[in-house]
């Protein structure tokens, strides 16, 4: 894509500028002028062929001048001397001087092709494939919610499967959803399981998803666990999109029928597979939408929200009839017409185009309807459509990772006052409006934490990212042929690659890359690498032995993520002194080499330790002169050489921070990150032993989330290996002081000296909290969010009389508490509670009943006491405010 192209070429310039202080901003501009020409809307009449080869040479004439200036950047940056460097400054200003002047040859002969008329678009060439279902919608299949649910809940005691059966974008997964959430349907099952089953069939991976596990068990071990869980419960199991009756063959044994009342719900798009898994008992046959329910549905998503002119619900009606009662065709076009506003003449040519993609076949109407949703796109969200095509199937999408990746590719249209992820969150939301993407989970204050793409939805996603060869997924499939008539442009070579497999990363030649993803896990896969341009390359789900000396020959990275996985016998004796603040350092270390600071234009690092044994990672103080570093994933770690002083290297882009070592909390040293937006804190116990004073956050003051993290492999499952055998603890004071005499204790500092901005703070692992410095976190004048994971708390908790004024979302997980003393007036804005294996806590107080922000208690793995609590606060909200709460119970215990 042209568009794309200029504008990352536009980002590597001004990253130029950054690394290297040369004035570049006249190229700048008038890239900025070129790129406003793509821009435009426009017909393209005349030569198409001859216009779409221009475009994409537009587009590889971009991408080569951007490793041009990468190169002479670099060559600038890492001059010896004066004269060096003003002879490599001049020699990037002659070659990005004669590149421009060839781009704008071609840009002058496209642009005189065009006919810049209103932009319209026929239809008539999408290929026609099946089609993905609404988010969230019910309008029409009431009735058939009812009847299902009487199913569920009811009938015979035996284990049945319940089979939903329709083409794709009918409904059938937002009526499973639906089904699968309902409070009565919760409240009739003790465990509750779903699975999405793609084309490409993995029944191991279905039962992973099944046990929520990341498990390395083979299949056969898996199946036997899944099925000796089920075996003592009463459950649901939903099982989403299965396509054949061998995939329904390979998963229903570890479903045993114990004369409880189990039920199976499955969707799928095939009459025979329900009847096949139903044993012949009739499947629900979802309907398409008659034109009332159409039209109800299109004007739940769009008149509700905003008044319009008779003239524009007129059109409305049109446009919902001429969908053809098909919900995902509905809601995505009603996506389309949210956006383009009361523009009376863009709902005329929206209701052109949708009745141009009229057909007999509902399925290839909807592909249309899509296709049509996907030409509106700005040109600046097409690229972050398009990108969605290198992840695999019903892969489920970290938002961060979406973000981290954006940045890194370039292609964002960087606006004045916003950074780069404020710019991917914006697009990543404007998506979602459009229903392009689904939401799968979002954060306590409504940002997006995970999101996926619809199977037919990424049908199209696949078609057009291949026409202009943007992804190339090696591991995917799709029957999509490019269509010849496509309008954007092909560059020859710099595609993004999806790998899924050794065979496929051997049956890969493409040298000039831009962004490799693996996804296929494996150990020690490479030995050579022949990406030399690659700008973005994730590959965390590969272990290596030590640090891939090779890496430090990839000049461009922009984005590095990877794993290593250190055999005792290779990892390396540190020879070199430690730092001396460290005790009883592990003599076997993992060593980053000072030269990966060469990596001069790295913005994402993500590095783990995959072992079974954690080891240090021993860093290069170099690693802290990366000027454009804005998100850096560390496991444990150790600094090399720690000596901050005026001069160092102030890393003004740094955004996140994941993995800084307790010992480095100094004011020092965040000095050095004034714009951190994200930080997590996190050490061995003896870090935090060791750190006798108090965390310094004087200089971060954009902090909004902070995370304290105690993490080390000899400490799991203690708390099980101390308690005392039975239901109850025998002796509560003597196992307290076994575990503050084994915990580290964190010594925070006082409220004034934490940063003020912050919104979201956790405790997570296995270190001593004193109550009092719990009041100190209340008194946090932003405080929104907080989450206490396997912290020892003491075994009583009363909340200190200032509370959490503030905090709307509250997360306890594992802690080791019986009784928990707090009422409304501690946390008077509370909406989200969520409790997780609290084995030993009594109840939640009742006096949450008076708590009027109240919205969700979820429970998972915690007494059956806790539960019933909570199911009378949400009966004594109803009685005494006449209002509702959801309370979700999972897994409930006995002790």
């Amino acid at each position: 894509m042209a568009y794309a192209a200029i504008t990352c070429l536009m980002r590597t310039i001004n990253q130029s500028m950054e690394l290297t202080g040369c004035d570049l901003q006249p190229f700048y501009a008038r890239l900025e002028s070129l790129r406003a020409i793509l821009d435009e809307s426009c017909n393209l009449t005349g030569d198409l062929e001859a216009l779409t080869s221009l475009e994409a040479e537009i587009a590889e004439l971009a991408y080569t001048t951007e490793d041009t200036v990468d190169l002479e950047s670099r060559n600038v940056f890492l001059a010896q001397n004066v004269e060096e460097g003003s002879r490599a400054m001049w020699e990037l200003f002659f070659l990005l001087e004669q590149a421009l002047e060839c781009i704008n040859s071609t840009m002058k002969q496209y642009n005189s092709m065009k006919d810049l008329k209103p932009q319209t678009y026929s239809l008539s060439s999408i290929p026609e494939h099946a089609v993905e279902r609404p988010e969230n919608i019910m309008v029409g299949y009431e009735n058939a919610f009812e009847m299902m649910q009487d199913q569920l809940s009811g009938g015979e005691r035996e284990l049945e499967v319940v089979s939903i059966v329709g083409m794709g974008g009918i409904g059938k997964t937002t009526l499973a959803t639906k089904l699968y959430s309902d409070p009565c349907i919760i409240s009739r099952f003790d465990i509750r399981a779903k699975a999405t089953i793609s084309q490409e069939y993995c029944a191991r991976n279905v039962l992973l998803a099944l046990l929520s596990s990341t498990s390395d068990e083979p299949y056969d071990q898996l199946a036997d666990r899944l099925q000796k869980l089920l075996k003592v419960k009463r459950y649901l199991i939903s099982i989403d999109d299965i396509w054949t009756t061998r995939d329904w063959d390979d998963i229903k044994l570890c479903f045993p029928d114990c004369n409880n009342g189990s039920r199976v719900l499955l969707t799928t798009r095939n009459v025979e597979v329900a009847e096949y898994a139903s044993l012949g008992k009739p499947p629900y046959h979802m309907r398409l939408m008659n034109f009332d329910e159409s039209w109800r549905l299109l004007y739940q998503k769009v008149f509700v929200k905003d008044s319009f002119p008779p003239e524009f619900e007129w059109l409305g009606i049109q446009i919902a009839y001429k969908c053809g009662g098909l919900p995902l065709a509905i809601v995505v076009i009603a996506g389309l017409l949210s956006k383009i506003g009361k523009a009376l003449t863009e709902w005329q040519s929206v209701c052109e185009n949708v009745s141009s993609a009229v057909s007999s076949d509902p399925e290839a109407q909807c592909m249309r309807v899509l296709a049509l949703s996907y030409c509106h796109l700005p040109s600046r969200l097409k690229p972050c459509f398009l990108h969605f095509a290198i992840f695999p199937e019903d892969e489920l999408i970290s938002a961060d990772r979406l973000v981290e990746l954006w940045a890194a590719e370039g292609f964002l249209n960087v606006e004045e006052l916003k950074s780069i992820e404020e710019v991917a969150e914006t697009c990543l939301n404007e998506l979602r409006d459009r229903s392009l993407v689904s939401v799968h989970k979002l954060s306590f204050d409504g940002k997006i934490e995970s999101c996926r793409m619809h199977d037919v939805t990424r049908e199209l996603c696949l078609r057009e990212a291949r026409n202009v060869n943007f992804v190339k997924a090696v591991g995917g499939k799709s029957n999509q042929i490019p269509c010849p008539q496509s309008m954007q442009c092909s560059s020859k070579s710099r595609g993004r690659i999806g790998i899924h497999s050794r065979e496929e990363f051997s049956g890969c030649r493409n040298s000039e890359a831009h962004t490799i993803i693996m996804f296929g896990s494996s150990r020690f896969l490479m030995q050579e690498f022949h990406f030399k341009l690659v700008r973005v390359l994730d590959l965390t789900l590969i272990k290596f032995p030590s640090f891939p000396s090779w890496i430090l020959h990839l000049i461009h990275l922009r984005y590095l993520a990877f794993c290593l996985y250190p055999l005792l016998e290779l990892c390396q004796r540190s020879k070199e002194k430690v730092p001396s603040s460290i005790i009883d350092v592990p003599s076997s270390i993992i060593d980053i080499p000072p030269s990966i600071s060469s990596l001069c234009y790295l913005q994402t690092f993500i590095l783990y330790d995959t072992s079974d044994h954690k080891y240090p990672f021993i860093l290069p103080s170099e690693i802290l002169t990366m000027p454009q570093l804005r998100h850096l994933h560390l496991d444990w770690n150790y600094l090399r050489y720690y000596e901050p002083t005026e001069k160092s290297f102030v890393l003004k882009n740094l955004q996140c921070l994941f993995g800084w070592n307790p010992l480095y909390c100094t004011g020092s040293a965040f000095r050095l990150f004034p714009n951190l937006k994200k930080l997590q804190i996190s050490g061995a116990p003896e870090d935090f032993r060791i750190r006798k004073d108090q965390c310094d956050f004087r200089y971060l003051h954009q902090l909004e989330e902070l995370e304290f993290n105690l993490s080390n492999p000899l400490f799991d499952g203690f708390l099980e290996r101390i308690t005392p055998s039975g239901s109850t603890l025998q002796n509560p004071l003597r196992f307290q002081c076994r575990v503050l005499g084994a915990f580290p204790t964190l010594p925070l500092p006082p409220p004034d000296a934490f940063p003020q901005n912050l919104k979201d703070l956790t405790f997570k692992g296995t270190f001593y909290l004193p109550r009092k410095d719990l009041s100190i976190v209340g008194k946090l004048p932003k405080l929104e969010s907080l989450q206490l994971e396997g912290v020892w708390l003491a075994w009583e908790w009363e909340v200190a009389e200032e509370g959490f004024p503030l905090l709307k979302s509250l997360k306890l997980s594992k802690l080791y508490i019986r009784n928990w003393r707090a009422n409304d007036d501690h946390f008077p804005c509370l909406e989200r509670l969520f409790l997780e294996d609290c084995r030993f806590l009594d109840s939640v107080p009742q006096e949450f009943a008076d708590i009027t922000t109240l919205s969700l208690i979820d429970i998972n793995g915690c007494p059956y006491s806790v539960g019933s609590s909570a199911k009378q606060i949400q009966q004594d909200i109803q009685d005494n405010y006449g209002g509702s709460i959801d309370v979700h119970i999972r897994h409930p215990v006995n002790w």
